[in-house]
């Protein structure tokens, strides 16, 4: 996997830093004006070409959240452990309400398509028709066993959960996260917007 690129390492750093203060928000309530002033900070750093995104620590930091998020790798990523963090006590009823909303079923089947020739498209189908009352319930093993599905994985007992590919993954967190999201959203439609406005200069 090549190094990320400069701007790669400032989406990383700014959306982890946010993160980090988000964290601490939780714990020391932080005022509004306060938070305001840290968020400038920070983009200020990136703006003065002063954040530290070669310091060694911070550089491996930076570099994983490029990788699991803008390059994953076929290394499948834990949505128990993702959950957690939203849900520490019901992590398992997090993701089953992820896989209620039919335009996530819809997604999985996309990814699905592309990746699996076994996918059960008939079963998928039956899926979206049940998916539209009121009492629908999936859970990831009732997904796996229906479609055929490869995307997401279900291990049970002591040391059990669910694992999904990171693309997968990356939906589950910006389901959960709406401001990741959006960080994610921006990174790409700035990086649209560089090739668009590049091209229109040749």
């Amino acid at each position: 996997m090549p190094r990320a690129t400069k701007e790669e390492l400032e989406w990383a750093y700014a959306v982890t830093r946010e993160k980090f203060l988000e964290r601490v928000n939780k714990m020391f309530p932080i005022k509004t004006d306060d938070w305001n002033r840290y968020l400038d900070g920070i983009f200020e750093l990136i703006s003065n070409d002063e954040a530290p995104l070669y310091e060694s620590k911070m550089n491996a930091y930076l570099e994983e959240t490029v990788v699991k998020y803008l390059h994953p790798s076929d290394d499948y990523v834990s949505l128990t452990k993702i959950a957690r963090k939203y849900d520490a006590a019901n992590p398992s009823y997090l993701i089953q309400s992820w896989l209620r909303s039919r335009n996530t079923v819809e997604f999985l089947a996309t990814w699905e398509r592309k990746h699996n020739s076994n996918f059960n498209e008939d079963a998928f189908q039956r899926i979206t028709v049940d998916a539209k009352t009121p009492q629908f319930t999936l859970t990831p093993k009732k997904w796996i066993d229906l479609t055929n599905a490869i995307g997401i994985i279900s291990k049970q007992g002591k040391s059990g959960g669910t694992m999904a590919h990171p693309f997968i993954a990356c939906d589950f967190e910006m389901w959960n996260d709406a401001e990741f999201r959006f960080e994610v959203v921006k990174f790409f439609t700035s990086s649209e917007m560089e090739i668009f406005d590049s091209d229109n200069a040749e």
